[in-house]
């Protein structure tokens, strides 16, 4: 069955026909409805309501309805309206038919207040609408057909199987007949070919009647050719002591029909579980009910159905790093079970169609946070993933790519090395998140920084370049990575700005190029010509190639349909518009083309396939996106090459040729009843051998070299890039600042304070500053300087939880955390102790929860007064004010930077190889978004961990017992805090 449709209330059809075109169905049903159907679709198209029951529907250059008032309504094939009716019958039509120009009918009538069959076959012309001479048929008509050879000819059938064959132009030659039927006739029909009467009867009996001993149902009969039947197989005796592989297995190349596709497979629940044995044997029954000690094999009140689906779903993802740890401590419990419960997975795996590497992934959460995920369980490889829970998550698909392409990763990492002003710029973010993917080695990374500065941009508001809050399956990710590709490359060469123009990829260019453009650029000549071949030529430099797809044209014939043919026509694209003539001073039409000056280095295209004979381009042959490609510049004419292993370049000695191969590809994966994603593929070479990687958010796996130009329907196309095949032999990256070492660079950031809140023109004895810059003499100048760092934290949003039916909190989202406060102190030396960091960071999202408790950050200052009186004085008003708000830059008294300006600080310290000691460093360096190698982080928490009682030990606890210190008695503060952990962590050395 290819598709169903239901009819609501539980109404039943009543009569069908086809329309003008087979395509289309028209059906009445029961509640006076009449729908049209598309037999493609399977679908209802139009519905529209009716007066009166139709009982039948005939189709010929009109559509005759018969309704059970007795009126033959004529309707239009096309529109469905109603052109004309005829009021045949007083009771109801049971059948009609119409041959040219002639309607023929039979029902009932109305006799003495009862309905009865109407002795009278009925005939109107419909040219004239007037009734004809009716034929009588005494035994009164329920079935009614033209002969289809002899359109004269009528046919009609009473219940009881009387036949009478009569002219409609001479109605007195007829014919009667009487078949033997079985209870009452209720079919009647000719053949196509006019040879063959079939007839059935309430029996379900089917009677075939025919003039001729060998007559033909249509005119184009065949035989039906049958398959040769196969020897019958030979006779095989079993016994006691026969092999069961006597008994030889059917040969099958298609899927088997028990192999059922997962969207029709369905849980209908599990019978209840047997009772133990062990309870069973120990029951005693007392007043017809039984009692059994419980032999404690599960526990309480669990039910063991609904533990093993939990386990089932729990199984798709890895447990917890807190429990890792502790089933390899106290030895893991029900070995068995999860024995089971991984066997059933496998089996699952196996019968989707999905591979696994391309499924949904996302974090789960306990109690201890995201830091108790194991993200190594979906990341064997050294190539840092990204994690999924932050807005706009979706372009981390794109980011990846952007980190493979070398010379742009280079370009952005030499502008965090530079000075820059701008507070969100995405040129800077996207250089630190490089810094942390390079450092990664298979750890996990955040996008957060970026995503936030990406959030800050209004002409990416009006692009429409944001996620919506809550995930849909109407989103399409493909237009979205798509834009997002197009602004991001645009975006950033906005802020390197139009003077960076240091030569990265040393060609040939007809003008100085910038950077952006040295890498990306396709350097084009659009050109106009008006009707009186008036030329005017501009140069253009996008950075990426929308594919446009051929139309279909008249003969169904197409242009060059293969990718590069459009890849070709994309690119030296042809239109015609309407223009303002400067020759002819008046609008003309004109033809526009664009040529390419110069094959790019990095060609980074489009695929913008959105329907479905496009994205078939791409399915229907896995070649279709070439692995090489030729760019050929001969005599001023560009032409593209599908590159085969095989295939020889052109050897014009005048020609121009460009070799690209492709280096990575972006796909959306849409599966049923799951939301759709972004992921990426990705050529990486690693010593010289180059391998495929894909990267779905933090799973990284390595791939095939066809799976990036294999496409399914859960599978489409969104983004592909080609790298020409010398780029990494030309390109030189000297001129660009490389090492974060330059003594310039380290005075500018680390000597120097930029506040916000003296910019806001306060002065500067008005600000409480508890911190004192390094000394030049002081600069880290060399790897393992000693630095203590805290950091305080404000909420952007509350965590959403669910609460479970056993009482537990499971965390859906966790809280958005921001970085408030970050102190960073002298680890040796005089000062010692003494703090060179210590500021608070300035934000311009609104803060739900300034935590005060937790991190000491205040909210908004308050002036508050107390009413008094006195019996001399009279009423006294008390007044007394509150601390501004830590972090609003008018009234804080504190110095207030942004947070590029605090992120560039401690990139710098981690660069020059700083050793950083703290309590909890991990998750304060995952909000900060700052990846720290492990040799630069000492942190007390995992050297006090108690394995044994898997408890983490707080900071105050530590104080106490170690420096009978009290620390945090009224609220925490970064610079304390810091402070103590320095000498906790040098007390540290003490213990073995």
């Amino acid at each position: 069955m290819k598709w169903s449709i239901g009819i609501d209330g539980g109404h039943q059809p009543l009569s069908m026909s086809f329309t003008n075109t087979t395509s289309e169905l028209l059906v009445s049903t029961t509640n006076r409805k009449l729908m049209l159907i598309n037999l493609f679709r399977g679908s209802a198209i139009k519905q529209m309501d009716l007066d009166d029951d139709v009982t039948v529907m005939k189709q010929s250059r009109i559509i005759c309805c018969g309704t059970a008032d007795g009126r033959v309504v004529m309707r239009d094939p096309r529109s469905l309206k109603v052109e004309n009716y005829i009021l045949a019958h007083s009771g109801t039509i049971t059948d009609l038919d119409i041959a040219g120009n002639i309607v023929i009918t039979c029902g009932f009538s109305s006799r003495g207040g009862a309905l009865a069959p109407d002795g009278m076959i009925k005939m109107f012309d419909i040219r004239t609408m007037r009734a004809l001479a009716p034929i009588p048929f005494p035994s009164g008509p329920t079935f009614l057909r033209f002969h289809p050879r002899l359109t004269s000819t009528v046919v009609g059938a009473s219940p009881n199987g009387q036949f009478q064959f009569c002219n409609a132009v001479n109605t007195s030659e007829a014919t009667f007949y009487q078949a033997q039927v079985s209870g009452v006739l209720s079919a009647l029909d000719f053949s196509s070919s006019g040879e063959l009467l079939a007839f059935a009867d309430s029996a379900g009996v089917v009677s075939l009647w025919s003039e001729k001993n060998e007559a033909r149902v249509n005119f184009n009969s065949r035989l039906t050719e049958f398959a040769d039947q196969p020897p019958p197989p030979s006779e095989i005796k079993i016994t006691d002591d026969s092999p069961l592989s006597l008994i030889g297995m059917p040969y099958y190349s298609t899927r088997l029909l028990s192999a059922w596709p997962e969207k029709l497979t369905f849980e209908v629940g599990q019978s209840a579980p047997k009772v133990p044995a062990e309870v069973l044997a120990n029951v005693k029954t007392i007043d017809f009910v039984g009692y059994a000690s419980n032999p404690r094999t599960s526990r309480r009140n669990q039910n063991l159905a609904s533990a093993r689906k939990a386990r089932k779903e729990v199984s798709e993802v890895p447990k917890f790093r807190s429990e890792q740890d502790r089933e390899k401590y106290f030895g893991k419990r029900g070995a068995q079970d999860n024995q089971d419960t991984d066997d059933e997975q496998s089996k699952n795996q196996r019968a989707s169609s999905t591979p696994k590497y391309y499924k949904r992934v996302e974090i789960k959460y306990s109690k201890f946070g995201v830091e108790d995920f194991d993200f190594g369980f979906y990341n064997k490889t050294h190539y840092g993933g990204l994690e999924t829970d932050i807005t706009n998550s979706y372009a981390n698909s794109l980011l990846q790519v952007m980190f493979f392409t070398r010379p742009l990763r280079e370009v952005v990492k030499g502008h965090i090395k530079m000075s820059c002003a701008k507070e969100y710029c995405l040129a800077c973010e996207l250089g630190f998140l490089f810094r942390m993917l390079e450092d990664s080695l298979g750890a996990n990374c955040q996008a957060t920084n970026f995503l936030r500065a990406f959030k800050t941009i209004p002409q990416a508001s009006a692009l429409g370049l944001f996620e919506p809050d809550q995930p849909s399956s109407a989103t399409n990710y493909a237009t979205l990575i798509q834009n997002f590709n197009r602004f991001i490359l645009e975006r950033i060469q906005f802020e390197l700005g139009d003077d960076t123009r240091m030569l990265v990829i040393p060609r040939p260019y007809s003008t100085l190029s910038t950077t952006m453009q040295q890498i990306f650029g396709l350097q084009l000549q659009a050109i106009s010509q008006c009707q009186c071949s008036a030329l005017n030529a501009r140069d253009t430099c996008p950075f990426v190639v929308d594919l446009q797809y051929p139309k279909r044209v008249v003969g169904g014939k197409t242009a060059d349909s293969t990718f590069v043919g459009i890849l070709q026509s994309s690119i030296n694209r042809v239109s015609s518009t309407k223009a303002w003539c400067e020759t002819c001073k008046k609008y003309q039409p004109t033809s526009q083309y664009r040529k390419l000056q110069r094959p790019p280095n990095v060609l980074s295209i489009n695929a913008c396939a959105t329907t479905e004979e496009e994205l078939e381009l791409f399915r229907a042959d896995p070649t279709f996106v070439p692995a090489r490609l030729a760019l050929v510049f001969d005599n001023d004419e560009l032409s593209i090459l599908h590159l085969d292993d095989e295939q020889l370049l052109p050897s014009s000695p005048t020609a121009l040729v460009a070799v690209y191969e492709l280096s990575a590809s972006v796909v959306e994966i849409r599966e049923e009843k799951q939301l759709p994603h972004l992921v990426s593929h990705i050529r990486t070479g690693n010593n010289g051998v180059q391998e495929w990687i894909v990267f779905n958010d933090f799973m990284v796996q390595p791939v095939s070299e066809t799976e990036p130009r294999t496409y399914h329907k859960w599978k489409n196309p969104c983004v592909l890039q080609y790298k020409i095949i010398d780029l990494d032999m030309v390109q030189d990256f000297r001129m660009l600042p490389t090492t974060p070492h330059a003594r310039g660079l380290r005075e500018m950031v680390l000597l120097n304070s930029s506040s916000l809140s003296l910019c806001s023109r306060r002065k500067e004895r008005d600000l409480k500053i508890a911190y004192r810059l390094l000394k030049p003499a002081e600069l880290p100048n060399q790897r393992g300087y000693l630095c203590a760092l805290d950091a305080e934290f404000v909420a952007l949003s509350k965590d959403e939880a669910e609460i479970r039916s056993d009482g537990t909190r499971s965390v859906i989202k966790p809280s958005r955390l921001s970085l408030a406060r970050v102190t960073v102190l002298r680890g040796d030396g005089s000062d010692e102790g003494v703090p060179f960091i210590d500021e608070y960071i300035s934000t311009t999202e609104e803060v739900v929860d300034y935590l005060t408790e937790f991190s000491g950050i205040k909210c908004k200052g308050r002036t508050l007064f107390a009413i008094s009186f006195n019996l001399k004085v009279g009423r006294t008003i008390d007044w007394s004010y509150l601390p501004a708000g830590d972090l609003d830059i008018a009234l804080s008294r504190h110095p207030l930077v942004s947070l590029k300006s605090a992120y560039k600080k401690l990139r710098l310290l981690v660069d020059l190889g700083c050793v950083f000691v703290g309590h909890g460093l991990k998750k304060d360096f995952r909000i900060i978004n700052i990846l720290v190698p492990p040799d630069q982080v000492i942190d007390t928490v995992d050297i006090f961990f108690i394995q044994n009682r898997q408890r983490k030990l707080s900071l105050r606890f530590l104080a106490w017992c170690l420096l009978r210190l009290d620390i945090q008695s009224e609220t925490h503060d970064s610079s304390e805090d810091a402070r103590t952990v320095s000498f906790v962590g040098a007390r540290s050395f003490d213990f073995p």
